[in-house]
This record gives C-alpha cells, sequence and structure tokens, in this order.
C-alpha cells in the first residue's frame, strides 16, 4: 500500500538531467531523505543482491528529489520489501478530459505510483508496467489506459534501467515532450479518443518546455 508521506527540497539550477544524474552518487541526503530511507531499509526483502540494488535506486531517486527545483519531485514513501515501491509527488501539468466547451483542462501535479520489480534487472519489459497516475483522474492523454491510468513509456523499457530514468521518462510523457498520438502506430495508443483529439491539436504541444532539472523560472 502507498502510505507515509514525507517531503524533502533542495535546488539545483542544472540544465538538463544528463548532468544532474551524473553527481546523483555524491549528494548527501537530507534528514528527511535519510529518515524515509531507513525507515524502508528496516523491511528491505530478498536476496542480498536484490537488497542492495533496491537501496541503491531508493538512494537515488531521493537525491535526484533533492537536486530537482524545489516542489519538482517529492518522494512520499518508499517501500522494499519486495519490489520498489515509491509514491511520488511531481509537480509537471498533466492534461485533463476537456470540459463540455472542449476546454482542456490543466492539472499543475500528479500523484504517481512507482512500481520497480526484480524482472526488470534481467527482462525487457512493457512500458506500461512501471508507474501508475494515481491523481488527477480522467487524464488526457494517448499513452494513459483509461480507468486504471497506467503510464507507457514506450513499447518496452530495456532492461535494467534505472528507477530513476523511468521517473525522468514519466515526467517527459506527461509533460507531452515526448508524445505519441498515432492510434495506428505500433508503439502503442491506449486512449483512442484522446489520441484524436491531441492528432487535431498539436500546436497544443508540449504542454511544458521546462527540463526536469530547471525552474519554470530558469527556462524562460
Amino acid at each position: 500500500m502507498f502510505v507515509t508521506p514525507a517531503r524533502e527540497k533542495e535546488p539545483h539550477a542544472g540544465s538538463g538531467a544528463a548532468s544532474g544524474l551524473s553527481t546523483l552518487r555524491s549528494v548527501q541526503l537530507n534528514l528527511q531523505s535519510r529518515q524515509l530511507l531507513d525507515a524502508a531499509a528496516q523491511a528491505n526483502g530478498g536476496d542480498a543482491a536484490w537488497r542492495v540494488r533496491k537501496l541503491a535506486e531508493a538512494r537515488a531517486l531521493l537525491a535526484l528529489a533533492q537536486i530537482a527545483p524545489p516542489g519538482r519531485l517529492t518522494v512520499q514513501m518508499v517501500d522494499l520489501r519486495e519490489h520498489v515501491r515509491v509514491l511520488l509527488l511531481m509537480r509537471v501539468p498533466v492534461a485533463c478530459h476537456p470540459d463540455e466547451n472542449n476546454v482542456l483542462r490543466v492539472a499543475q501535479h500528479a500523484l504517481l505510483g512507482v512500481v520497480y520489480p526484480r524482472e526488470a534487472l534481467h527482462e525487457n519489459l512493457p512500458g506500461s508496467r512501471f508507474v501508475q497516475i494515481l491523481q488527477p483522474v480522467a487524464v488526457w492523454h494517448a499513452n494513459v489506459v483509461p480507468g486504471e491510468q497506467a503510464l507507457c513509456l514506450g513499447i518496452t523499457i530495456p532492461c535494467n534501467t534505472p528507477l530513476r530514468e523511468i521517473v525522468l521518462m514519466a515526467y517527459d510523457a506527461l509533460a507531452m515532450t515526448t508524445h505519441q498520438v498515432n492510434e495506428a502506430d505500433e508503439a502503442g495508443v491506449f486512449h483512442v479518443e484522446a489520441a484524436r483529439w491531441w492528432a487535431a491539436n498539436l500546436d497544443r504541444l508540449p504542454l511544458s518546455k521546462t527540463p526536469f532539472l530547471k525552474s519554470e523560472d530558469d527556462a524562460q
């Protein structure tokens, strides 16, 4: 279950994800992040190698949240009992179902449940396997499964892709800097009605041009 909120923030003015990701190992976790990781470590399950990997993935994600602009990413829960399970609050524009006047509604945050299973280390998994959008509801996105709101990040995610990269992919997908609106494409359209709407409104894309590691003010 996704429970137990916690918050951590630390600004970073990097111009993109590549330079920021190279510094994650050297980031000193703040008190809240350490407490969150320590609590998860108490129930870290599985064999020794998988326990070590889960801790490393969780730590890197907490470090990513700290170097991101304030409010970009808050790790609210970490569960290492079986898989790596995290609850994330991400500041990113999210398209929601147009109103009765066909005016697009855009939320400014997404609550995401992310599961990183052990199979991800050795298998190419479907792109819809990792991320579920818990809030907002009625997300208007061609690559979001209606109802359950699984977010598809591509046909497959290559094996051994780090959790932090999956989170960055989710940000780009929701901001629609990457998108697929061709319902006939093999990459997979899960919400046909939304795909057709976006195909007719390509001038509205992307919802944001702000990279994950830049603030909106810096991106102006």
